[in-house]
């Protein structure tokens, strides 16, 4: 049984792997012919058409021992610096607002997250997004507090201190839909109690490891979620947030070390056209 996991996982690794380098293809061809450019102006000044999206990134470094999950310092300050020219940056209080009450946004709202809670967040991405003004947020697998690599709780009383949020994210950083619903919960509530002894306040928000629904949570890990206390969490599913969205499997975009092209061509917002985003289901990307 484990290897059939494991050869799973892989497979799952190797399709997401051909369709990223697809999409670098196709933003190329998209972006340096002028399309995204026209595809912006039209979709901003005659359509009026706005999204909301939520970023995931993990770390920050110019280690690039995990290229899967890791972005450069240069080329994270150069996205950064592109998304304050061009989005509203917001934090996930008020990107969930916006999307809930708002019957039509009135700018293209980005919201900022970081998944398990590297020590690059404060040493690196942290200087960064507080040179922009950014707000973001961390999601921290919190049995992982304090180890190397890992933020430490002073770090993480830091930063909080500075207005930037902190959500659940396990303990260890289990696939909860492989755990029974005991262990499940312990995972979910676990991480929420670590967070508040060190914040001293109420954590709202989760992120689900891996993060892709029926695959890596299920409707009953959803529940658990809510029955912890939480008011949202956070998939890993690629798409914008709405009014529509169910606020315990949001989607997100997930974030490499990229051509600042290829991060433009990303979030223009043609990627989440009907037919794109059909074909992601088809594909379960």
């Amino acid at each position: 049984m484990k290897v059939d996991v494991q050869s799973n996982r892989k497979f799952i690794k190797l399709k997401y792997k051909l369709a990223w380098y697809a999409g670098i293809v196709l933003s190329f061809l998209l972006y340096f012919s002028g399309i995204i450019g026209l595809y912006i102006f039209l979709r901003k000044k005659y359509f009026k058409k706005y999204f909301a999206v939520v970023l995931t990134y993990h770390s920050v470094n110019d280690n690039n021992n995990s290229p899967d999950i890791t972005v450069s310092q240069k080329n994270f300050d150069s996205q950064i610096a592109y998304l304050v020219r061009n989005f509203n940056i917001v934090s996930i209080d008020k990107i969930l607002d916006e999307c809930r009450y708002r019957t039509q946004l009135e700018d293209d709202t980005i919201a900022i997250t970081f998944d398990d809670g590297y020590k690059d967040n404060y040493t690196h991405a942290y200087p960064i997004l507080k040179k922009y003004h950014a707000p973001f947020t961390i999601f921290v697998s919190t049995g992982y507090i304090d180890t190397t690599n890992m933020l430490t709780k002073e770090e993480i009383a830091a930063m909080h201190k500075d207005k930037i949020t902190f959500g659940g994210h396990t303990v260890t950083h289990k696939v909860l839909s492989g755990l029974n619903r005991e262990a499940a919960t312990s995972e979910i509530s676990g991480s929420k109690s670590a967070l508040e002894q060190i914040l001293k306040e109420n954590v709202k928000y989760f992120a689900y490891p891996y993060g892709k629904k029926g695959r890596d949570f299920t409707n009953e890990t959803m529940q658990i979620v809510k029955e912890c206390g939480f008011t949202a969490a956070f998939s890993t599913k690629n798409g914008c947030i709405d009014s529509n969205s169910n606020y315990f499997a949001l989607n997100r975009i997930g974030i490499r070390n990229v051509p600042l092209f290829v991060f433009k061509s990303r979030l223009s917002g043609i990627f989440e056209n009907k037919f794109i985003t059909l074909l992601r289901v088809i594909l379960g990307l």
